[in-house]
């Protein structure tokens, strides 16, 4: 039951995240990368941040906790796969070696041995 919760706020935190980054103005034109107003405002001391901001750093924040909430195997109720199992693993028969049987009839020399 709390992982359905879990799972539609964060499928909720999705996309209000989306939304709002859209929603967010460009912060200058391609002609300005390369001034020099630019690198003074992106180092520069930050101003106070707008309600858009704001909601971005929270859904990100909800996004990043319930993420890493969703992967504790605590609440899926797997295992790992490093974890043994409480039963011990049932060992293999072992197949016999094949055998070597004697032939009935000992090997005739070879004519060309004899002669």
């Amino acid at each position: 039951m709390v992982t359905y919760i879990l799972y539609g706020l964060f499928i909720l935190s999705c996309f209000v995240l989306i939304v709002v980054i859209l929603l967010q103005p460009g912060k200058a034109d391609a002609g300005a990368l390369f001034s020099n107003t630019l690198s003074s405002t992106a180092f520069g001391p930050r101003g106070t941040a707008s309600l858009l901001a704001k909601i971005t750093i929270g859904a990100a924040a909800a996004f990043m906790v319930i993420a890493l909430t969703l992967g504790l195997p605590i609440l899926s109720g797997s295992r790992s796969v490093l974890q043994s199992e409480s039963a011990p693993a049932a060992t293999p028969t072992p197949v016999p070696a094949p055998t070597q049987q004697a032939s009935p009839a000992a090997p005739a020399a070879s004519p060309a041995a004899s002669q």
